[in-house]
């Protein structure tokens, strides 16, 4: 079952959607974190960030890429009429959501007493950290999101997106008029998390009406009929934990080697950074359900020109928000944090800049996804990784927060560099002999 529309009706009203939502969240999520901020000062809400940073980079390492999966295979049995094979997909893709949240839950525990002496968390902080930490894990999962925007109803995702950050703002703003403390902060994003995950899994049910059909045997079908789908989900989870890498180690290691206070301001300023860019970037998530489609029909002559557009358009964004956060960035932090986090701007400058040059290069991951080549994404963010880490044992010692924002810069520029290669040479080598990708069965 497709839905009707033009491609560029459907792809406006789709990016109208995630743009929208996406934008509101993310101006909500920067309250919060403002409001954090301001309640709990530099130092402590420090502790607040390397906590939550690290509850959120396991499960960053642990969690699948469940949507992508949904919607590459998902368009496939839609446009054959497979409700069946589609129904184990969704078993399938749910079973590894289900799987990844305990892996993460079980890792976050036994981790945190080895990170906690480099941390600098006394024992109620470490307790802190793995109780929130496994509740977090606990509640990820992208099947049903992956669900909604196959069937195209991106307004659904819109409104289920809308839960968690208003629940986390309208919570944080209570506890600051209270007396608000680290633990306080982190809970409400617990509930937040929790709720917005309930909510998202009741929508996806009620809104497309498809079963899921869970057990092994229906795992081992959804695996014969979705040719090569576990390496896709396996690399496509790789790919996700590796883009999250730098913005989350980066975090982690200011704090190791600056203390909390410096991690706080980094992780305020790299938020911040992702936080102005976030209307603009959520667009793949309209786009890549398009690609594959596009990529299923030979549809290639769109493609191409849908390719260059988005490039071009995201490019003159990108040069005009580093612009704006040049001029105004210190009165954006002024603003936010108070003139105890004026010490960030620096950080806010540099990491801007990086996430621009990710925004530039935005629409290369989806395409390369549409043909299923996600190795030539993994294998371009590992390289990138490995550079990080690299220059963050270098100029961190040294320059400190502001050397962990100068790797990042680096870091997304190799990224960008290598997509947009491997991207040229996949727009060059399609054409109307180029076969789409099957599905087994």
């Amino acid at each position: 079952m497709r839905t009707g529309g033009s491609l560029g009706s459907r792809l406006a009203k789709n990016i109208g959607w995630v743009v929208g939502s996406r934008g509101v969240s993310g101006i909500i999520s920067i309250a919060y974190l403002a409001v954090a901020a301001r309640a709990l000062g530099p130092a402590k809400f420090g502790v607040f960030a390397l906590i939550l940073t690290y509850a959120q980079m396991i499960g960053n390492l642990v969690q699948f890429q469940s949507w992508k999966g949904v919607i590459r295979y998902g368009a496939l049995h839609l446009s054959a009429g497979r409700n069946d094979r589609l129904g184990r997909l969704f078993g399938f893709t749910c079973a590894l959501d289900i799987g990844s949240a305990l892996a993460g839950a079980a890792i976050a525990l036994v981790g945190v007493p080895l990170l906690a002496p480099l941390m600098h968390w006394h024992r109620d902080e470490e307790t802190l950290a793995s109780a929130f930490a496994a509740v977090l894990l606990l509640t990820t999962g992208a099947t049903p999101t992956g669900m909604l925007r196959l069937f195209d109803r991106f307004d659904i995702v819109a409104y289920c997106e809308f839960v968690g950050p208003i629940v986390r703002l309208g919570g944080a703003l209570i506890a600051w008029a209270l007396g608000a403390s680290v633990a306080v902060l982190l809970w409400v994003w617990a509930i937040a998390g929790v709720a917005q995950f309930l909510v998202q899994w009741i929508a996806a049910i009620a809104a497309t009406h498809s079963p899921i059909k869970l057990g092994i045997k229906s795992f081992k079908e959804a695996m014969r009929e979705n040719e090569r789908i576990l390496p896709f989900m396996v690399q496509t989870n790789i790919s996700n934990s590796v883009s999250m890498f730098w913005t989350q180690i980066g975090t982690l290691a200011v704090g190791a080697v600056a203390g909390p206070a410096e991690a706080g301001g980094f992780r305020f300023a790299r938020r911040l950074s992702k936080g102005i860019l976030r209307p603009v970037q959520p667009a793949i998530l309209a786009i890549y359900p398009e690609m594959t489609r596009m990529v299923a029909e030979e549809d290639h002559r769109r493609l191409r020109t849908m390719v260059i557009r988005v490039s071009a358009l995201a490019a003159l964004l990108a040069l005009g928000v580093v612009l704006a956060t040049w001029i105004g960035g210190r009165q954006i932090l002024h603003l936010l944090a108070g003139r105890q986090f004026e010490f960030a701007y620096p950080l806010l400058v540099l990491l801007m800049v990086a996430s621009a040059i990710e925004l530039v290069g935005f629409v290369f991951e989806p395409l390369q996804n549409a043909h299923g080549h996600s190795w030539n994404v993994l294998r371009s963010k590992l390289w990138a990784a490995a550079i990080y880490c690299a220059l963050l044992v270098i100029m961190l010692p040294t320059l400190g927060a502001s050397g962990a924002a100068w790797a990042a810069i680096v870091c997304a520029l190799v990224l960008v560099a290598q997509l947009a290669y491997l991207t040229v040479k996949t727009i060059r080598g399609t054409g109307p002999e180029t076969a789409a990708p099957e599905v087994a069965g």
